[in-house]
This record gives structure tokens, sequence and C-alpha cells, in this order.
């Protein structure tokens, strides 16, 4: 049996750089996600997987994820009650 818990793993499309960026939510974030409805996630919840990257290229590539996953929770249609 093994400790290690199963996170998921996306992949995004970034601007700023040509190979796709992995990144997960952090176990705090994802934790918040799956039992809060209101959860809106913030930079520091964004993990970037991908370790050749420049320490300042991460944090501008987190900012352009965080502000793509709100956008397109913007775009999502309201639910009827």
């Amino acid at each position: 049996m093994t400790k290690f818990k199963e996170r998921f793993i996306f992949s995004f499309n970034s601007d700023l750089h040509l190979d796709t960026i992995l990144w997960r939510y952090t176990d705090e974030a994802e934790y918040q996600a799956n039992n809060h409805k209101t959860y809106k996630p913030k930079v520091s919840d964004l993990v970037i997987l991908n370790q050749d990257l420049a320490k300042q290229l991460k944090i501008d590539i987190r900012h352009e994820l965080l502000s793509s996953i709100l956008q397109d929770e913007a775009e999502l249609p309201q639910k009827r009650l």
C-alpha cells in the first residue's frame, strides 16, 4: 500500500512559454474546492510542475493561469434553481 496521495494534474498552454505547462492545486486548495461551493482559487493555490522554468517565469505563468481559470468560471452559465 502506498502513502502517496492521488492528485489531479492539469495541462495549460501558456502564451509565455512554448511547452505545455503541467500544474496542480495545493492540497489545501483542493480540499477547499471540493468542500465549499463558493471557493475561488488564488495564485498561491497553483503549483507549476515544470522544473526547467525560471522562478519569475513560473510566477508570471501562475498569474496567467489564474486569470484564465477565473475567466472560464465567469463564462459558465448560471445554474437554474
